[in-house]
């Protein structure tokens, strides 16, 4: 199967899924039809194996979904997942939590314009804006109520490369994320 990580710190327990498996093999370790909701074959596959990763993390959680999507689980946990090309990224805790995983590409640098403002204090390299975009993603995630504009409510104050952290200001609040590179990725989480 494809299980990367479990961290079990004690505010939060992360887990990291690579899927290498095939539809079927996924398919047979599961029992949940609810993936025919999805049309695409890449979202079924996430869907399955995010309930896999779940199931490692702890055999009791199931997930629903509150009025802006955000996930919800059946105890007094919060939950928080991202996908990203075949990776799927899950942290839960009895803190809040946000977690995002982007791939390292020129996209969000294509689309730097629709998320950084001249506030944000970063540089424009691709490294440096797909982390930008994956701090903001997980402010989104965090807040869980939609209706926020990325350039103008949310701030990159400072990118730690020594330390992996993110310093952001969101709603006069300045917010501490972790981050790490995993291969061509970045993975940023916060529990606060």
């Amino acid at each position: 199967m494809g299980l990367t990580l479990i961290n079990r710190h004690k505010n939060y327990t992360l887990g990291i899924w690579k899927i290498t498996e095939s539809f079927e093999e996924i398919k047979k370790s599961i029992n949940d039809d609810n993936y025919k909701l999805f049309k695409s074959l890449k979202r079924q596959k996430e869907y399955l194996c995010t309930r896999l990763l779940l199931r490692e993390i702890d055999r009791n959680l199931s997930i629903t979904y509150n009025k802006w999507g955000a996930p919800t689980l059946n105890i007094n946990k919060n939950i928080s997942i991202s996908h990203s090309k075949n990776i799927i990224a899950i942290i839960v805790s009895k803190k809040n939590v946000a977690i995002d995983i982007e791939m390292i590409s020129e996209k969000a640098l294509k689309i730097k314009d629709k998320f950084l403002s001249n506030h944000d204090k970063i540089s424009h390299s691709i490294e440096a804006t797909t982390l930008a975009w994956s701090a903001k993603e997980t402010i989104y995630k965090l807040h869980q109520k939609g209706d926020i504009d990325y350039k103008s409510d949310i701030k990159i104050k400072e990118i730690n490369y020594v330390k992996n952290q993110i310093t952001v200001l969101f709603q006069d609040n300045d917010i501490v994320l972790n981050y790490n590179k995993l291969n061509n990725h970045f993975l940023v989480y916060v529990c606060i």
